[in-house]
């Protein structure tokens, strides 16, 4: 019997700073996503541009950088045997641009380069906390492969498992 294989996602950098920061509200989901890829249930794409923009305090607006003491940290969270990394290259950042002109909703060009990034690879799912932009593009955008891609916040795949329990023995049970 072949094990199935393993969901396929995207993150963009607001999805690894959620996870550095422990940001309330972001932090469990990617926990539960991580772990997934630690076991080998999930595998964790990201384009070569999140080891540039995972670098301060908060996504959205104006933020201020990490120390330089957390750039180890950082280095060491992106170069996980699960997260693999997705060139830069041309065909990405013309699809970008193409994709900035046609959705109003895609603002940046980071944005651009990591939903091209996303519909390159034909990921089963694209997770961001972008609320103001790309999880708007849920469903609307044709990956490489003709299907609509998924974009929603990190969620498991399925619950984790349970932590194991030693087996009870005669001696655990309670007199009568």
């Amino acid at each position: 019997m072949r094990a199935s294989l393993p969901r396929r996602v995207y993150w963009d950098s607001c999805t690894f700073l959620g996870l550095l920061n422990q940001e309330p509200g972001k932090v469990n989901a990617c926990t539960d996503v991580w772990k997934e890829a630690e076991r080998g249930e999930t595998v964790i794409y990201t384009s070569f541009l999140s080891f540039t923009e995972v670098f301060k305090v908060k996504c959205e607006g104006p933020g201020k950088p990490l120390s330089e003491e957390n750039d180890k940290q950082i280095e060491q969270l992106l170069r996980q045997k699960w997260i693999r990394p997705v060139i830069l290259d041309e065909r990405i950042a013309i699809a970008a641009r193409r994709l900035l002109r046609l959705y109003p909703e895609c603002k940046k060009p980071s944005d651009g380069i990591h939903l091209a990034s996303a519909l390159a690879l034909n990921v089963d799912e694209m997770h961001t906390f972008d609320r103001s932009d790309l999880l708007r593009l849920d469903g609307k955008i044709q990956r490489a492969d003709t299907k609509l891609l998924r974009i929603c916040t990190p969620a498991a795949l399925s619950p984790p498992p349970p932590p194991e329990s030693p087996e009870p023995t005669l001696f655990d049970e309670e007199p009568v």
